[in-house]
């Protein structure tokens, strides 16, 4: 069930919400001066939430290789190997950050 509740509020009951939502029988959007400014959701959601990430970025990737390959038909093998590395590279970043939380 999906509950709203306001910072002030969370403050106050922020047990109530935490049990709700890590017994998975509630997920909040935390407003703030009236408007949606965080969501507090399970940690099995955060975890789908991550690997629909992972997976959107690892087909991005997959995506930017595949149209480096159609684009440089002409370019030395080299060159796309370079290429390649760096689009890997972005990704590995990418990942590091995102396990980091940022």
């Amino acid at each position: 069930m999906l509950k709203t509740v306001s910072t002030s509020d969370l403050r106050a009951q922020i047990r109530r919400v935490f049990d709700e939502v890590s017994y998975g029988q509630a997920e909040y959007i935390v407003e703030k001066f009236g408007e949606p400014a965080a969501a507090i959701i399970s940690m099995e959601d955060f975890r789908l939430l991550e690997e629909t990430r992972r997976q959107q970025a690892a087909a991005s990737l997959r995506d930017l290789i595949a149209d480096v390959r159609a684009r440089n038909r002409q370019l030395d093998p080299a060159e796309l190997s370079a290429l390649i590395e760096e689009a890997r590279a972005a990704y590995q970043l990418h990942e590091r950050r995102t396990s980091d939380g940022g």
